[in-house]
């Protein structure tokens, strides 16, 4: 495990999200848009309250850093964690808040495929972005630790005229 991830605990990894709003130019109904660009395994705990820094600032947009958030891993979520590492992309997916200026606020930080379709079907937003490395290498010694595929079983093959006697 990374030292950055060392003191974390195994089932919580504490993370910042960097939310971006990028000026557009060729777009006559919006001047800008508001996405979620990444997010950095913070290593120690910076705290519970969430915070809002700006980062980055020019002419083509703004960059903003979120802080006092965490990934939180539970084991009757490990099938979908499996399937997000052996995804093309393996992703982290940041459940977003929009203000009423339309930024974005980050609520929730999952490695989850499955709670962040719970989200998806309730018309929450879900940004995903590309998993770190450290995150990568974090979430693949839980899923090792935890995951226990279900072993294929065979169906039995039915027996039709038996069932059909069975009726009458």
């Amino acid at each position: 495990m990374p030292e950055s991830l060392a003191a974390t605990s195994p089932r919580s990894c504490p993370v910042s999200v960097l939310v971006e709003y990028q000026v557009v130019h060729d777009n006559r109904w919006i001047d800008g848009r508001w996405i979620v660009s990444g997010v950095v395994a913070a290593g120690q705990s910076t705290g519970t309250d969430r915070d809002c820094k700006l980062v980055h600032s020019n002419a083509a947009g703004k960059q903003y850093l979120w802080t006092g958030l965490s990934i939180e891993l539970h084991k009757d979520d490990a099938e979908s964690f499996y399937c997000n590492l052996m995804s093309d992309k393996p992703s982290v997916f940041v459940i977003c808040d929009e203000q009423q200026d339309d930024s974005l606020q980050p609520s929730i930080v999952t490695l989850s495929y499955a709670e962040a379709t719970t989200y998806m079907e309730t018309d929450q937003r879900v940004e995903r972005v590309e998993m770190p490395a450290e995150l990568y290498r974090w979430l693949e010694q839980y899923v090792l630790a935890n995951y226990v595929p279900e072993k294929n079983r065979k169906r039995k093959r039915v027996d039709w005229k038996e069932s059909d006697r069975e009726r009458h």
